[in-house]
């Protein structure tokens, strides 16, 4: 199986501790105002088998792993084998524009909630005075402290082969 990848970066705003973030391909959502519209497009960009993938994030000396996209959970069958193909002392958080009403009717991405630590799910609202405002937390074990969520707002940007990536949670005046 292969994942649909739109980039990777190593990242200490995505989530608590230096982790890997991963950006899927893909998203059927399309939320207006959201600041990764080139991740929408579902046409591949880079098919990555899974077995690849989890070699090289078990590999990075990371703490976990952070999905984001474009939307996660639209490859979800995929995202279930790669969590569970990477050694199992790295957390997990997932961003999801999808509700958990729209989560708890698919079996799929059922799976891969229950299998990351902590998700942030719910659409993306470009006028929230906070980026989680409209969010709902599912968490499902204590491996990721909720509170870096309330308390961070900070930007980094991530200069690499693919170019200058812009990361993390602006403070809004």
């Amino acid at each position: 199986m292969e994942i649909n990848v739109h980039h990777m970066e190593l990242s200490c705003v995505n989530g608590p501790g230096l982790r890997l973030t991963l950006w899927v391909q893909g998203c059927a959502l399309n939320c207006k105002g959201c600041f990764n519209p080139g991740t929408h497009a579902g046409e591949a960009k880079t098919l990555m088998p899974i077995d690849e993938l989890a070699q090289k994030i078990n590999a990075l000396g990371v703490v976990g792993v952070t999905l984001s996209g474009g939307e996660p959970l639209d490859q979800a069958p995929a995202l279930e084998q790669l969590i569970h193909a990477v050694n199992g002392e790295k957390n997990w958080i997932l961003y999801t524009g999808y509700t958990p009403k729209e989560i708890f009717q698919n079996e799929a991405m059922i799976r891969v909630v229950k299998a990351v630590d902590l998700t942030l799910a719910g659409r993306y609202r470009q006028n929230a005075k906070h980026p989680y405002q409209y969010k709902q937390i599912i968490k499902t074990s204590e491996r990721v402290d909720v509170d870096f969520f309330r308390t961070r707002r900070v930007v980094e940007f991530v200069v690499s082969n693919s170019g200058v990536t812009k990361t993390g949670l602006p403070v809004y005046i």
